[in-house]
């Protein structure tokens, strides 16, 4: 039996107590927050997107990507399911594969987490920042400010620096960079775009689905079809937040960024621009606004004829083949400039964190310290959108717990 500190209830946190715990280990949790599990509360809007069935490693990222193929080999999103169903909590499939609680809730996901480890006896220090970790012979120095405790493992399972307003901090990587460890400076994931695109605004609220083309220093890099939302700053949605990655990479490396978006992606231009020559033929007298707004929703309407520069057509039977081209080419071929992400205050994640190539992939322990582990989201490991980051946090962290040793 060993005496095991984890540094953080986050998703991997709490999956780590658990199989610590199951292995007889005594297990103190330590969370600056009043609460366990705030970042697991606020996912999928609240509903909690636990895993995808689509779990692959071509869907996570870093440095070295690979690193995770151990975690995901021993909990796959098979044994996701069984593992939350028999913590109580059933689950049903939503879009593309997500995998939500069947209560519609992320409380009952956190609930059953805190349940099962309190019942194992794991230990919570609430409202305890620990502030530093230290290695003196074979046992790690844990200090808050209360108090500073002996444990013969350490987990840090801080999380990064992404939505600091949950209680996110870098205090993993000050850990990992304390302890001997590199990190790869972290910048913002799955997060939305910021432009000042002129009359951008005027669409804000419309939601879509739509292909979005990312272009880097004027290359296309990347296309993605799903939703997009229009805002008052820029543009978000899954489709969006699936580019962001490569996006922030690309302004940490001075790069210009746009997208080129196809909000029409089951209609071809040929059929589009057909099917606008009937419409101007039956348009009567509607107004060129009123005429968009039998195909495509208001506010993009207006969006459409300021970005044309239409405005002064009122009568959309006044429509020529230049002014339909023009329509089409706004439709299927909309290119937004990028000024800037929502940076880490909005991001869902974070790319970069703890070099994982200091690390044993069958364990997750560190290569330079005994019975130091690191597991979730302050790794350098970043999924895409969808469930694919939380299923990693509760895979490394199970496979953490169950390597103790």
């Amino acid at each position: 039996m060993s005496r095991v500190a984890i540094i953080g209830a986050g998703a991997s946190g709490l999956v780590c107590a658990i199989e610590a715990a199951r292995k007889a280990h005594t297990v103190t949790v330590f969370e600056k927050n009043s609460k366990v599990g705030r970042k697991i509360l606020a996912t999928g809007n609240g509903k909690c997107n636990i895993s995808n069935e689509k779990i692959n490693i071509t869907r996570y990222h870093g440095e070295t990507p690979s690193f995770a193929k151990e975690a995901l080999r021993r909990f796959d999103t098979l044994t996701c399911k069984a593992y939350f169903r028999a913590l109580g909590l059933e689950m049903r499939e939503g879009e593309e594969g997500r995998l939500y609680p069947m209560s519609h809730q992320a409380s009952s996901v956190v609930d059953m987490l805190l349940h099962e480890a309190r019942s194992l006896g794991v230990k919570f220090s609430l409202e305890s920042e620990v502030f530093e970790i230290k290695k003196n012979g074979a046992e790690f120095v844990v200090h808050t400010k209360e108090q500073k405790q002996t444990f013969d493992a350490c987990v840090i399972a801080t999380g990064s620096v992404a939505m600091p307003t949950l209680g996110s901090s870098g205090s993993g990587y000050a850990f990992a960079k304390a302890l001997g460890h590199s990190v790869i400076e972290p910048y913002p994931s799955l997060v939305q775009f910021i432009s000042d695109e002129p009359h951008l605004k005027e669409a804000s609220g419309v939601k879509m689905d739509a292909i979005v083309e990312l272009y880097i220093a004027n290359q296309k890099r990347a296309s993605v079809q799903g939703d997009l939302l229009f805002t008052a700053y820029g543009v978000s949605g899954s489709a969006i937040l699936d580019v962001s990655r490569m996006a922030s990479k690309a302004f940490v490396e001075g790069e210009t960024v746009h997208v080129v978006l196809d909000l029409l992606p089951n209609l071809s231009r040929e059929a589009l621009t057909s099917l606008l020559q009937k419409r101007v033929s039956v348009a009567k007298d509607k107004s060129l606004s009123l005429w968009l707004e039998g195909m495509i929703p208001k506010k993009l309407a207006h969006f459409i004829i300021q970005n044309t520069k239409l405005g002064h057509i009122k009568e959309a039977s006044m429509l020529g083949a230049k002014e339909l081209k023009k329509i089409v080419f706004a439709l299927k071929a909309l290119r937004i400039g990028i000024d800037a992400t929502k940076g880490f205050e909005s991001a869902e994640v974070c790319a970069g964190g703890v070099d994982v190539r200091e690390l044993d992939a069958k364990n997750m322990m560190s290569q330079k310290m005994k019975n130091l582990y690191f597991c979730g989201e302050v790794l350098d490991i970043d999924g895409d959108c969808g469930g694919f980051n939380l299923h990693f946090a509760w895979a490394s962290g199970y496979l953490v717990g169950q390597s103790i040793s």
